[in-house]
């Protein structure tokens, strides 16, 4: 599978490559020599698009604020001297005013990584239990996992946005609709799962990031926390960056939207960390 060999930042452009030829080719073999007048076009704006997500549009999840300045936490002091330590670009780091403990990170290059802390994620960790979730994540962004969430949650959010427009053109026309955007996203969501991003990622930073910090269980009770805060204060719709997160944030009882799912159980990651559980 592409994501048992290939590194995260060649995924998403394996991918991208793919989904391209795809297209195209269905478009020469199924349809007249003129749809390439439409077809290509249409083809260079879902790409132009995606590598413009930031600019044209943005993640509504991510409603987070850029640290300027006061920073009690003390979080641009460790990102810095983690980022120097291990020689990655320090990202720009924001946070989230939510009561839910999630921390994740997206890049659309590895220079320009962009940080989200959940405050509640603060409110709920220990000076070195959030010390163990950045190194976490500077390992995460030296790894490159950042640049395949961007891809993928900008070609995820707006196969959502599509969606949600055949719904309000379905229930105008109808009075009703059925759940068009997660028919669309579901297929993607098994696709991705499937080849570009796995339960073996997660469990590799965990070993990479245990190596790098005193004691493995920081992170294990890291990792405990937040699945009880995921289960106890969850986001609204977080499917969307669902993949990036340390932890999922998605519920039991999400149906469907547990495709996204990605990330392998807790309970898994503390065994393997600590060598028991519970803890």
């Amino acid at each position: 599978m592409i994501k048992a060999w290939l590194k995260p930042h060649w995924r998403s452009s394996l991918f991208l490559a793919a989904a391209n030829a795809t297209w195209m080719i269905v478009a020469w073999v199924g349809f007249e020599r003129e749809s390439w007048l439409w077809i290509i076009p249409i083809a260079l704006s879902i790409n132009f698009l995606l590598l413009t997500y930031d600019q044209v549009l943005h993640f509504k999840p991510f409603a987070g604020h850029p640290i300027i300045g006061s920073d009690s936490w003390g979080l641009l002091k460790i990102v810095n001297e983690l980022a120097e330590e291990m020689r990655v670009p320090a990202p720009k780091v924001f946070i989230i005013p939510r009561h839910s403990a999630q921390i994740f990170s997206y890049a659309k290059t590895q220079g320009a990584s962009r940080l989200f802390v959940t405050q509640g994620l603060l409110e709920l960790l220990t000076p070195r239990q959030l010390r163990a979730v950045l190194i976490y994540q500077m390992i995460s962004i030296r790894t490159h996992f950042p640049v395949l969430n961007y891809w993928l949650a900008a070609w995820l959010d707006m196969c959502s946005r599509i969606g949600k427009w055949c719904e309000h053109g379905f229930a105008f026309v109808f009075g009703w609709s059925p759940p068009l955007a997660a028919w669309l996203l579901s297929p993607w969501l098994w696709f991705f799962h499937f080849f570009l991003i796995g339960g073996r990622d997660f469990q590799n930073l965990d070993r990479e990031a245990a190596k790098s910090i005193d004691n493995p269980e920081d992170l294990a009770h890291a990792l405990w926390k937040m699945e009880a805060y995921a289960q106890t204060r969850p986001w609204t719709e977080p499917w969307i960056f669902a993949h990036m997160c340390m932890v999922s944030p998605l519920t039991s009882n999400r149906g469907g939207m547990n495709l996204a799912r990605v990330q392998p159980s807790v309970k898994n990651r503390i065994k393997n960390l600590t060598g028991r559980y519970p803890l």
